[in-house]
């Protein structure tokens, strides 16, 4: 399994490159389609490094006829892929920040750049310990730091994408890193002191959708549905449902009253569930999913 994975692009005011792995690949796919539907967009040049031939053929293959306007490359020195990046985007597992903190010339390659990290339970703090002072320490060179979690809706331009809000990083940059990722979806900013609940509040929302997707698609196909139109009905049901929410100023409360008709379905189905004990579970989910990301 390879570690670290590039994607590099050049826009007319900025270099981007990515240290990263599927998420990368998710970001670089959902790039690509955003910049090949939408019209006047600032000039971008793709390149993606990946550490083995198979992680390349594997990148190659999901990004199917988009590749062509990647260049791909597998091996070599990475450092020389991202000293001339103004940017570096770090999405490698949150357990091999030391390994890369570590590498031979890494530091002077990320000096005065912009460091945006996708490195769930990774504060500011630590990557700061990890690569070196920045903003406003004049003793070291000034790199700006940016912790930024977006979901993986980002291969489909449907991200939720929170960005950390800190002064570890000039206007200029956070403007930059909000574009990159308004291509890709919401953006919605929180404090440093809450982005573990916030990541792990996502984290535990997307476990609950694929156990309840899987659990629904099941039980239709047993009693008659075929499994491509349950998963379509499943899915397609909790976009409308959410969107109510999201779009159409409506509560769980309210859209309960809602659709809770005299001996309805919908009501007796809510009652089902309590009776199976689903909130509590659910809570406790999200506690776990919590405490679980603040430990990482």
């Amino acid at each position: 399994m390879d570690v670290v994975s590039n994607v590099t692009y050049q826009t007319s005011d900025s270099n981007v490159d990515y240290l990263s792995g599927f998420m990368g690949n998710a970001i670089l796919q959902g790039l690509l389609k955003r910049t090949q539907n939408a019209g006047k967009q600032p000039q971008i040049k793709y390149t993606a490094w990946v550490r083995s031939q198979s992680s390349l053929e594997r990148l190659r293959h999901e990004l199917g006829e988009a590749c062509e306007q990647v260049n791909c490359v597998a091996g070599g020195d990475v450092l020389e892929i991202i000293k001339p990046a103004d940017a570096i985007i770090l999405g490698f597992p949150p357990g091999v920040l030391k390994s890369v903190s570590q590498l031979p010339g890494v530091h002077g390659a990320l000096e005065g750049k912009l460091i945006i990290s996708l490195l769930a339970g990774v504060s500011i703090d630590q990557l700061v310990t990890a690569f070196g002072r920045g903003l406003g320490h004049e003793d070291e060179p000034k790199s700006h730091y940016l912790r930024v979690i977006p979901s993986i809706g980002a291969k489909i331009n449907d991200s939720v994408t929170l960005i950390a809000e800190a002064k570890t990083a000039g206007s200029k940059e956070q403007q930059v890193t909000a574009w990159i990722f308004e291509q890709l979806g919401q953006v919605q900013w929180f404090s440093e002191s809450l982005m573990n609940e916030a990541t792990a509040v996502g984290a535990a929302c997307n476990a609950l959708m694929m156990v309840a997707v899987d659990a629904i698609v099941d039980t239709s196909v047993a009693e008659g549905l075929s499994r491509s139109a349950a998963l379509k009905l499943a899915t397609s049901s909790l976009r409308s449902a959410s969107g109510l929410m999201l779009n159409g100023g409506m509560t769980p409360e309210s859209l309960k009253e809602a659709m809770s008709s005299p001996k309805g379905i919908t009501i007796n189905s809510v009652l089902e569930l309590e009776r199976g004990h689903a909130q509590p579970a659910i809570s406790d989910t999200v506690r776990h999913a919590i405490h679980y990301t603040r430990n990482m």
